[in-house]
């Protein structure tokens, strides 16, 4: 495969996941690469040796890039922009790339993106089971994780062959640094606040209505029917289709997953299939025998009459009211972690207005939230030190016909890994393997 960056010198920053995925794919084509990471050398040894393994000689540890040799710098989404090394390549007039422009470059199938504040991975799934079930072969790939199906948008650009297609869930970091990035079907699904310890709220939302920037009249761009009214919209270059109707006629209450974000889900999937060819048979087959995504709304196990949940993905306040509404049960709710939206009160009226029997909470923002909820006039809170003393305190309020539903609404941070490991922690407890 030839490409733009055959025989070229490419600085990859950023050796996590999509990073590492840059240095191989980029090696794999003939770009000199160059890993670069800020860490120091402790907090990177394994990607490090990765790296080298690949015949690459990292720099890592705060030493300066030589930006005189670089023909274009490739970013991971988890660098901020406003980082020194990458501004420093502008100013010294290097190309920076996103790991999804790169990608774009290299693709020689068609990408189907999304992105939006909630509802993505179970979009990306959806959309990409539509697909299979119409014969294509797909690849999902970006911000994805869902377990081992998904994989960093450049390494599927790289394998999918031209008749095949990629699905890819898309961030407003992802999109912070393209400048050709040109999806066949683009789909921005809905924007509340969320990431505001990165981007500021007029930040993140241009950040996500670029997903349409490089769209022209051979392609097509999905938005939900409120953001179609927005005054972001009137700047987009090509028609704008719109979700939410159901023009398929889906008989939605055959789905399998709970609560109105995921019929709004299923229609953002289906308009998308639809606007890339694919007949209504498939689509109406996945969307009434999809069971959902991991960490999603996923169901653990059923003790003494108590259904548990595991919604480890909730890390915003909507996604929080969303958990909530889906499940109209009484409820013991287990959240807490780093808050990371701007107004907490949201909580607090989410937890007064969904039958919740009972709070328990953890982590660094415990105080805020219960806060948030005694102000709303619900009282009925518990605290823990671990989620499994969370659990343990769950299990005790919950009676026979409840939910116990992990919702966090906070980044996982202070106490996990991420997500995942809040989410698998959450099921050991259930368990009772912890």
């Amino acid at each position: 495969m030839h490409t733009e960056f055959e025989n070229k010198t490419v600085a990859v920053v950023g050796l996590a996941r999509s990073g590492m995925a840059c240095c191989e794919v980029l090696t794999a084509l003939g770009a000199h690469v160059i890993p670069y990471d800020g860490k120091p050398l402790s907090e990177v040894a394994e990607a490090v040796a990765a790296a080298q393994a690949l015949g690459l000689t990292p720099v890592v540890g705060g030493a300066e890039l030589d930006y005189s040799v670089l023909d274009y710098l490739v970013t991971s989404p988890g660098v901020r922009k406003d980082a020194p090394v990458l501004q420093r390549a502008v100013a010294a007039g290097v190309p920076v790339l996103g790991e999804i422009e790169a990608a774009y470059r290299i693709a020689r199938a068609p990408i189907l993106a999304i992105t939006g504040t909630n509802g993505k991975t179970t979009t990306t799934v959806l959309l990409a089971e539509m697909l299979k079930a119409a014969g294509i072969e797909t690849f999902i790939a970006g911000n994805i994780a869902a377990g081992e199906i998904a994989m960093p948008l450049i390494k599927a650009a790289f394998l999918a062959p031209p008749e095949a297609a990629i699905v890819a869930e898309i961030s407003s970091f992802q999109l912070e640094w393209i400048s050709t990035f040109k999806p066949k079907v683009a789909a921005l699904l809905n924007i509340t606040p969320d990431h505001a310890d990165r981007q500021s709220w007029d930040e993140y939302v241009a950040a996500k209505w670029r997903i349409f920037e490089f769209q022209d009249g051979g392609d097509t761009a999905v938005v939900s029917e409120p953001l179609l009214q927005s005054t972001a919209a009137a700047d987009i270059p090509i028609r704008l289709d719109c979700f939410g109707g159901n023009e398929l006629g889906l008989d939605l209450s055959q789905s399998k997953l709970p609560g109105l974000h995921n019929r709004e889900n299923i229609l953002a999937a289906a308009a998308m299939a639809t606007a890339f060819g694919i007949g209504v048979e498939p689509i109406r087959q996945v969307a009434t025998t999809f069971t959902g995504v991991v960490h999603r709304l996923e169901y653990v196990d059923t003790i003494d009459g108590v259904k548990y949940v595991n919604n480890s993905m909730c890390t915003n306040a909507d996604a929080f009211a969303k958990s909530l509404e889906a499940l109209p049960e009484p409820k013991v709710v287990i959240a807490g972690g780093v808050y990371k939206g701007d107004d907490v009160a949201e909580l607090g009226k989410a937890v007064a207005a969904n039958t919740v029997r009972a709070l328990v909470l953890i982590g660094r923002s415990a105080p805020e939230i219960e806060a948030s909820a005694r102000a709303a006039g619900f009282l009925n809170i518990h605290r823990a030190a671990t989620l499994l003393g969370a659990v343990a305190q769950a299990r005790g309020l919950a009676q026979a016909g409840d939910t116990v539903l992990l919702a966090p609404a906070c980044a996982s941070f202070d106490m996990f890994q991420d997500f995942e490991d809040r989410g698998d922690q959450f099921k050991a407890a259930v368990s009772g393997r912890a």
